[in-house]
């Protein structure tokens, strides 16, 4: 290095100090998180009593008028027991809607029921349910689609407020090293806070958006979703920090034993149902040869068992009908299948394999529901099979998933990649240890194949010549210490483009 440098190179003795490339998160709400946290927030722990006293104080401390809307996250009580009138005992007049961990649940007010027009006459949305009691009667809680009918109440922020947000969290992820960024939601508002702090010189992340379609935040039809996106007139030229040629799809929610629950191969273990897709096999299909044949990288949320294979069918039927094409990109990869686990060889098929969030191979208490719905055996046998995959070729991705679990720390779900243990918590047991991968594997998950997810891998990912200066400085090297500390690792300096957007102490 030293026959490299010439008068005008600036040295740094990192002494001995680890050096890495940048860390890619490929599965993140990033502004979504950055403005709700903005209004209530409440550990995950939180008991209906806690929920209702933090709202009684959240309006009395900002003065809320009547009518001012109150959001907040996040609740993981089983919604069963959950209604409005809970709510109201505390907010009469201002509405509330407070999402579960999960965002494809909510609880909200009379006063937010109302503004909605939400009725005992008003029909379920398709793939979408609003909860209600014997008489019929809208109960508080919904899912999904159903949750459009809320967010189209509600006041839209102002362009300032979400570029100010947008800076926030970048500058959070910076801190955890984290040069990349998969949003999983895109649409106009979000991409012109993007675009205005890129003009600014100061956007710290590269950004590959995916475009809102069949969100269930929205209630149009597919046609007119497409139509904001469809063509590259639409969607505006991409520039070295943004890539806006990307979709998100919807295959399903997330597992509950409730008719709207991700729909599964075999019956759940606690109620006669399979779930309920959010788009069915044949409509998914068609979108994603349409979105295929315009260079549009889809992002599918796919959850359940039956999702995943109607991914699978859709991306080999894609790449029959339209060759390659762009790298497409399965998100959440849950439950998978042993007979299924060919079929995610990246070099056959072209499409990334992320897995969000790290609850998902470390045993997280806040998952265990999950087991009882699905089945103990049936978890254990499909759940995440990390090493699985990858021995069958396939290019896997790390999602944190944020806002749905409380930080985007990429650290912790390194660390559970290597040991299939909830870091910091050995009390927790092992979820299973033959999927662990090691440590150098893990950090390629984290940099280069993000890249690829992306498909940004000759600009970015690893460090060589070439190639842009994205990298970061840790306080420890990963390769040396025991995996058990991975977790406590600190960021003391994240580059992008070779300039410093973050300087730890």
């Amino acid at each position: 290095m030293k026959a490299l440098t010439g008068k005008d190179t600036k040295v740094v003795n990192l002494k001995g100090r680890m050096v890495m490339p940048g860390l890619i998160d490929t599965h993140i709400h990033a502004l979504r998180g950055a403005l709700t946290a903005l209004g209530l927030a409440f550990p995950v722990t939180a008991s209906v009593d806690d929920i209702k006293a933090a709202v009684k104080k959240y309006i009395a401390d900002k003065k809320l008028k009547k009518g001012d809307w109150v959001e907040g996250a996040k609740w993981s009580i089983d919604y069963h027991k959950l209604n409005a009138k809970m709510l109201d005992e505390v907010s009469p007049n201002n509405p509330v809607f407070l999402h579960d961990w999960t965002n494809h649940l909510g609880w909200v007010n009379s006063a937010a029921l109302k503004a909605a027009k939400i009725t005992k006459d008003t029909p379920d949305p398709e793939a979408g349910i609003i909860d209600r009691d014997s008489s019929g009667n809208p109960t508080g809680t919904l899912h999904d689609k159903a949750l459009g009918l809320i967010t189209a109440a509600m006041p839209p922020p102002k362009d300032k407020v979400v570029e100010e947000r947008a800076t926030w969290i970048f500058n959070k992820l910076n801190g955890y090293g984290i040069t990349g960024i998969v949003t999983a939601q895109l649409d106009p508002m979000r991409l012109r806070a993007y675009r205005a702090l890129e003009s600014k010189d100061k956007l710290t992340v590269r950004i590959q958006g995916s475009w809102d379609f069949n969100t269930r935040y929205v209630t149009t039809t597919l046609e007119e979703q497409a139509k904001t996106f469809m063509t590259h007139k639409k969607r505006g030229k991409n520039s070295p920090l943004i890539n806006v040629d990307g979709v998100k799809i919807y295959m399903d929610g997330v597992p509950n034993d409730a008719e709207g629950g991700s729909p599964m191969i075999d019956r759940y273990a606690t109620a006669p149902t399979f779930g309920t897709p959010s788009i069915d096999e044949s409509t998914f299909s068609t979108w994603m040869l349409r979105f295929d044949k315009e260079g549009l990288k889809v992002m599918a949320h796919a959850t359940g068992s039956l999702s995943v294979r109607h991914f699978l069918n859709a991306v080999e039927a894609t790449r029959r009908a339209n060759g390659k094409g762009p790298t497409h990109h399965m998100a959440h990869s849950m439950l998978i299948y042993p007979d299924e686990v060919d079929r995610f060889n990246f070099e056959r098929s072209n499409f990334i394999t992320e897995v969000s969030p790290y609850q998902l191979w470390t045993p997280d208490p806040a998952i265990r529901q999950w087991t009882k719905w699905i089945g103990r055996d049936r978890f254990e046998l499909t759940f995440t099979p990390l090493k699985t995959i990858i021995d069958a070729g396939a290019v896997v991705t790390y999602g944190s998933d944020w806002d749905n679990i409380p930080e985007p720390d990429p650290w912790f779900a390194l660390e559970g990649m290597i040991t299939r243990r909830y870091p910091g918590k050995p009390e927790y047991g092992q979820l299973n240890p033959d999927e662990r991968v090691d440590v150098e594997t893990a950090i390629q998950i984290f940099t280069r194949n993000g890249a690829m997810a992306m498909e940004k891998e000759d600009e970015t990912g690893s460090i060589e010549p070439g190639k842009s200066a994205d990298f970061i400085v840790l306080n420890q090297n990963l390769l040396k210490i025991p995996p058990e500390k991975i977790h406590t690792t600190k960021v003391l300096q994240t580059v992008l483009q070779g300039k410093t957007v973050y300087e730890g102490k």
